[in-house]
Order: structure tokens, then C-alpha cells, then sequence
């Protein structure tokens, strides 16, 4: 839902409806892999922190689609490809923002970052409240999922953390059991980081999936503290992202065994962007003329583009 608080463009208050928006992120030249560089103090340093700026609301879906068409369109044909990122549990709007502007920064994707926002509470304590809103937001997704079918995106990319992953899952399955999953043979890579999904339910899910259309990787750990207590609080039903990979493999699933990087920061449940070598292993894997289409050898298991000042701006579409 829209926000009245100043610098704020979404709460995390459910909405029945699509908003969307820009905003320019600020890396600071001094950045490092695998960081957010935030001040203790605001106002914040663009010369050595992230700097969110430049927000603008699209009243208009359609306005949404032309800015993010003339863009495309302004771009070479081999970068008019799509980041949509989904955020997880416990991540307000502008932590989701600098959560895709530092993949994007550090992966070096190459197209253009979208930001999916649901509305999460934002706090550590309200965990069913965040499962609830994913829940809530299934038919945003698939929404969205209608919205990109422009004839200048050449393809996508979908990246989720978390419980974000829940909403992807089920927003894809709502998708294939009506209109068809990938009906425009757009999606490339759909990569499920940390999922936070019951195990019982992914199977639900992925039995309706066609195969072959697109690639599907799970990067799973079994040191991730926070789906230890996810695990806690479901009744001991284990999570997606603590499955062996082994496992994941005789399902078709691409899956990757991060268990031995180290990641203790955001006990170890953000390794998909905190993590230097893995940022990189999949922003590799993501680049033009390359997918996630086979089992990387691992044991260790801009939002409408970038301006010419260096800004990452990045577009928004959530519940408003």
C-alpha cells in the first residue's frame, strides 16, 4: 500500500491493487562484494554509502509499460533482458531495494533489475503476518507476470529469496494451471535462493510445472539458522532450502550445495548475494548467451537501467 511517509513509497500494509515506480540507487565507489554500505548516522554519504533517490510513482499501469518499453527500446537488443527480483521474509521496501541494487552491482547483470515488493511487515516477530501477505500476493504476481509481456523484453530472469520464493512458486503454478508457464518461452532462469517453502508443498508445486521450458536452481544450505527456526515454528516439516542437493537433482532441479561458504552476517541465509564468490557464480550464469543449464562442479556445496551518472535506477511493482 502507498505510503504518507516521506522517502517511503510503499508500507508494509496489504493493498488489492498494483503499484508501480522508479527510484535511482547510489553505489559508493568504495564499494565492496558482498555489502551494503549504510551510514550509523542519517543523512547518508553518497561518496561511501548506498543512496536510495529520485522516487517517481507511475499512476498508470500503462505508464509503468511505456517507460520500461522505452527504455528497452534505447538499449542494445542483447541487454533488453529482465532481473525480476522478489524479496523475503522480514525485508521492508527500501532493504528490498538495496538488496537488488547490490546483486545487481556485484553480479554485473548486464539487463535491467526489477523489483517485485510484497507487503512484509518488516519486523523480525511477525512471521505468519509475511506468510499471510505472500499468500495475499499470488494474484499480484501472476498480474505482473501479464504485465511483462512486452514485445521489447527479449527474455527474464527471475531471482527470489526466502519467503519471497513461496510467492514465485505458487504465482508460477497459478500461471500453469491457467494460462499456460511461459507461454512466451521469455523465462530463462528461475533461481530460488534460501527458499523458505514446507517440502511437502514444493512437490505439490513442481509436479505442475512443464519441463524443458526454462531452468529452475536451488541454492540450498544446511548451516541456514534462520530456516533452522523456520523449521521450528512449521512443526519440524523440513524447508526447501535445507533439502541435499542429491536430492533436488532426481527431481530435474538444478541445485547448488552452499553449505561451506561462510556467511555468518545474515546466518548464513543470504549467501546468494553476501557471499563475493557466489554473487559472482550467478551473476556469470545470468549473463547474455549464458543460463544456469547445467550442475556447477561446487563442494562449497538498474530499476529502469543505469543512468550516465552512475545510478542504478530501479523500477518497483507490488501491491500499492
Amino acid at each position: 500500500m502507498a505510503s504518507d511517509v516521506p522517502g517511503e513509497l510503499f508500507s508494509g500494509q496489504r493493498s488489492q491493487n498494483l503499484g508501480f515506480a522508479s527510484v535511482d540507487v547510489f553505489v559508493p565507489p568504495g564499494h565492496k562484494p558482498g555489502q551494503i554500505e549504510l551510514p550509523k548516522q542519517l543523512p547518508p554519504d553518497p561518496r561511501q554509502h548506498f543512496v536510495i533517490g529520485q522516487p517517481e510513482r507511475f499512476v498508470q499501469t500503462s505508464q509503468f509499460q511505456d517507460a520500461l518499453s522505452n527504455y528497452l527500446n534505447s538499449r542494445a537488443i542483447e541487454d533488453r533482458k529482465i532481473l525480476l527480483f522478489v524479496h523475503g521474509y522480514n525485508t521492508d521496501m527500501s532493504s528490498a531495494i538495496l538488496q537488488i541494487s547490490q546483486f545487481v552491482e556485484d553480479s554485473g547483470y548486464d539487463g535491467v533489475p526489477l523489483l517485485f515488493s510484497w507487503a512484509s511487515s518488516g519486523q523480525t516477530l511477525k512471521y505468519v503476518y509475511d506468510i499471510n501477505s505472500v499468500l495475499a500476493a499470488r494474484d499480484h504476481l501472476t498480474s505482473m507476470f501479464s504485465v511483462l509481456q512486452l514485445p521489447s523484453i527479449d527474455s527474464y530472469d527471475v531471482v527470489a529469496h526466502s519467503m519471497g520464493t513461496l510467492l514465485v512458486m505458487e504465482a508460477a503454478r497459478q500461471a500453469a494451471i491457467t494460462t499456460g508457464l511461459n507461454p512466451t518461452q521469455k523465462v530463462r532462469n528461475v533461481v530460488l535462493a534460501a527458499p523458505d517453502i514446507d517440502w511437502d508443498v514444493f512437490l505439490s508445486q513442481v509436479r505442475s510445472f512443464p519441463t524443458g521450458r526454462y531452468n529452475m536452481v536451488v541454492l540450498v544450505a544446511s548451516d541456514d539458522k534462520a530456516l533452522k527456526a523456520s523449521r521450528r515454528v512449521a512443526g519440524g516439516i523440513k524447508r526447501l532450502g535445507q533439502v541435499p542437493a542429491t536430492e533436488l537433482d532426481r527431481l530435474g532441479v538444478i541445485a547448488i550445495d552452499l553449505s561451506e561458504v561462510d556467511d555468518e552476517s545474515t546466518y548464513s541465509h543470504a549467501k546468494y548475494k553476501d557471499s563475493p564468490e557466489v554473487v559472482k557464480l550467478l551473476g556469470d550464469a545470468l549473463k547474455e548467451g549464458s543460463s544456469v543449464d547445467n550442475r556447477p562442479n561446487l563442494t562449497v556445496g538498474q530499476t529502469i537501467g543505469v543512468g550516465v551518472d552512475g545510478a542504478i535506477k530501479i523500477l518497483t511493482g507490488g501491491q500499492n
